[in-house]
């Protein structure tokens, strides 16, 4: 499953050490803390954000009393790999390109840190919430083995013997947990886009998300990103990975969110 591009992991190791500096001023939430607890978020609502490392790193040194960091096995730097699947005819990435409201995704993503594996199908609903629903597995599963296959009858509206592997994409995840609210921020790390031996990648850039429960209006992480003049905006990196590797596809709702990347990007897109 794994398409590593060693120049994003070498521009990503480069950024390293200075945002690791800032995430050792904080203190430590643990997993079994963070499943245990309200902010695990399984139905939440998110605002994401597009920012540079150099942003990132100064957002974080802001958030140290608000905030603490996820740590796993040493470290608040984990991997993940999430492969979306799609039918013949890209319907799930359709619908989001054509603005349905009440949408579907259906993903496989391991948890590099724990090596967890899980299926899952995340509810984008018309009320603006996000419901997601998972089961643990045993590797990349079936989806027409009797667990998954049980999983998805009770949970994804579409037929998902419809549905196969269409795209892969990597990055380096930091999350930070909310002292006083249920609240929790990721920034994804120099996400990769992958298919077929095609791999986009974007060292430099990060992917910011908060993901609350309720009303945001004092959250230290919404006020720090509005001070840095950093603005909410769509982005979903299932349909960023469509648009950059099917040629085929339409693409136009989602030119913008490429040239950003390119931008913010320290070497810009690299295609291999």
């Amino acid at each position: 499953m794994a398409c590593i591009v060693r120049q994003a992991h070498t521009t990503l190791t480069a950024g390293v050490d200075n945002f690791s500096s800032a995430l050792a001023a904080f203190e430590e939430i643990t997993l079994e803390e963070l499943k245990n607890s309200d902010a695990q978020l399984m139905s939440r609502r998110e605002k994401k954000f597009l920012m540079t490392f150099q942003q990132c790193a100064s957002l974080v040194s802001d958030l140290t009393r608000s905030y603490r960091a996820l740590e796993i096995e040493d470290t608040r730097i984990g991997r993940y790999e999430t492969m979306y699947y799609d039918t013949g005819s890209f319907m799930i990435y359709l619908q989001h390109h054509n603005g349905k409201a009440n949408r579907f995704k259906l993903r496989f993503r391991h948890y590099c840190s724990t090596d967890e594996t899980y299926l899952e199908v995340k509810e984008r609903q018309n009320t603006g919430r996000t419901v997601k629903i998972r089961m643990e597995t045993d590797g990349i599963p079936e989806l027409s083995e009797k667990g998954p296959k049980s999983f998805l009858k009770s949970s994804f509206p579409y037929d998902s013997s419809e549905f196969h592997p269409v795209l892969t994409t990597e990055y380096s995840r930091v999350t930070l947990v909310s002292k006083d609210f249920r609240e929790r921020i990721t920034f994804d790390l120099c996400p990769s886009f992958c298919q077929d031996g095609t791999t986009y990648s974007y060292p430099g850039v990060v992917v910011g998300e908060i993901k609350y429960d309720r009303s945001l209006f004092q959250s230290p992480g919404l006020n720090a990103l509005r001070k840095m003049g950093i603005r909410k905006t769509s982005f979903s990196k299932y349909c960023i990975g469509v648009s950059l590797l099917y040629n085929g596809q339409k693409h136009n709702r989602f030119k913008q969110l490429q040239l950003r990347l390119k931008t913010l990007s320290m070497v810009g897109s690299i295609a291999c």
